[in-house]
């Protein structure tokens, strides 16, 4: 694809509210500037702001190399990524991205094995970074100085046509880097923006190459993903596209050998969507949970087979499950130990009688581990009833709840003997 003509848009046509900058982005760049640097709230901010939303993050993008930028900062810069060079700036405790345009020329530090970067860290001009973006909708600059916004590739026509499509040939950049097909769907599910038919059907043919992004970067992404406030919309995608299966291959089979299953995950992605709308706290412990859950069960259910307690069943089953999931996805280990907690909760709550009701009610994982037995209850009627009990009991005073956990013995009336 050859460079779009740059167009550019003044504030009377894009309706930008440059009260929406972060004040210490503006910073950071007049810094950049007042040293003789170009510099521009780049990519992400300028795409939300163009759809009325407001972004959490400000990332910047600048014609200085990460040492320049770490020479203007000194203390308030550290120098990070191997793959892809850039600068952490800090200021007033808060942290931004800034990075140096990217250039096309294969000179430099670049690594590319079978299509795929390795590393890159080519610098060169504002056109060339825009041309190395990953969605037009992402290759637009915004200028503190006058509130333009510079559009090298049609991103802001796209974007008023809620289009989402790739900058050149879409396979070839999904194999470049496929975690972009997963930064499509969240595109997609949280913005709206809806893939052109090119980019849904080149996602099609190379879901597989998912397999070939680190484990640790996936989970992240996945995080990313499951919490954009529309995490069902998401996870049908994901399984369309078929790219779920080669992420977790022995849980999507489990997940898909009984409906029950299914109703878990979506009941728990749509509860998180309703947590995240309610600004209320998520956490990938609980969305993890339910993921491996079905599978967790299918191996707990072959220890209890093999005579094994039902404690030391869950616990090994978890252990199993965990170092299955580590062949694709590095889940880690806190998140891990939180699952494992939830888990192992379900047990308990088959106790309803006696001190271990109030040893459950006090564990720091009850709350997610409740509302994961509520998700379960069509499992059965058993587990119905148990998250009807659990839930009854939350209602009631520590006076009453004694009450109904330790129920007075009935006394034998004793037999007079005259």
């Amino acid at each position: 694809m050859t460079i779009s003509k740059l167009q550019t848009y003044n504030q009377s046509q894009h309706r930008i509210n440059g009260e929406e900058i972060s004040p210490a982005a503006r910073a950071i760049i007049t810094k950049l500037l007042d040293h003789q640097y170009k510099a521009y709230i780049v990519g992400g901010a300028v795409r939300d702001l163009l759809l009325g939303k407001h972004p959490k993050d400000f990332d910047i993008a600048t014609d200085a190399t990460p040492d320049q930028i770490k020479a203007v900062f000194n203390s308030k810069c550290r120098i990070i990524g191997r793959r892809f060079r850039l600068a952490h700036v800090y200021h007033n405790r808060e942290m931004y991205e800034v990075a140096t345009f990217r250039g096309a020329a294969h000179t430099g530090e670049r690594v590319v094995k079978k299509g795929h970067i390795l590393r890159d860290n080519v610098f060169g001009s504002i056109d060339q970074d825009a041309m190395r973006r990953d969605f037009t909708c992402n290759a637009l600059y915004y200028d503190i100085e006058n509130g333009n916004v510079l559009d090298f590739c049609g991103g802001v026509d796209d974007i008023k046509q809620l289009k989402l499509k790739f900058i050149g040939d879409s396979i070839k950049r999904i194999i470049e880097d496929p975690v972009r097909m997963i930064r499509a769907i969240r595109f997609q599910a949280k913005l709206g923006l809806i893939m052109t038919d090119e980019l849904n059907q080149a996602i099609y043919k190379q879901h597989h190459t998912i397999e070939n992004v680190s484990v640790a970067r996936l989970f992240d992404e996945l995080v990313k993903l499951f919490h954009c406030g529309n995490a069902f919309a998401a996870y049908e995608l994901l399984n369309q596209l078929k790219i779920f299966k080669h992420i977790l291959p022995q849980a999507f089979d489990a997940i898909n050998a009984d409906t029950n299953n299914s109703t878990l995950i979506h009941n728990a992605l749509k509860s998180t969507d309703s947590r995240i709308k309610q600004n209320k706290s998520v956490t990938p412990i609980f969305l993890f949970a339910c993921f491996l859950w079905p599978l967790a069960l299918q191996k707990t259910n072959a220890y209890l087979n093999k005579g094994v307690s039902r404690f030391d069943a869950t616990n090994k089953a978890a252990n199993d499950v965990f170092a299955i999931s580590r062949e694709r996805l590095a889940i880690p280990k806190i998140i891990q130990i939180g699952i494992r907690n939830i888990w192992l909760l379900q047990n308990r709550f088959h106790f309803t009688r006696g001190k271990k009701v109030f040893y459950t009610l006090e564990q720091q994982r009850f709350r997610a581990a409740y509302d994961f037995l509520l998700l379960r209850k069509h499992e059965s009627s058993e587990i119905q009833s148990l998250g009807d009990w659990w839930t009854h009991i939350q209602t009631l005073s520590k006076s009453k709840q004694r009450e109904l956990v330790f129920p007075k013995r009935t006394q034998k009336k004793k037999i007079r003997k005259d």
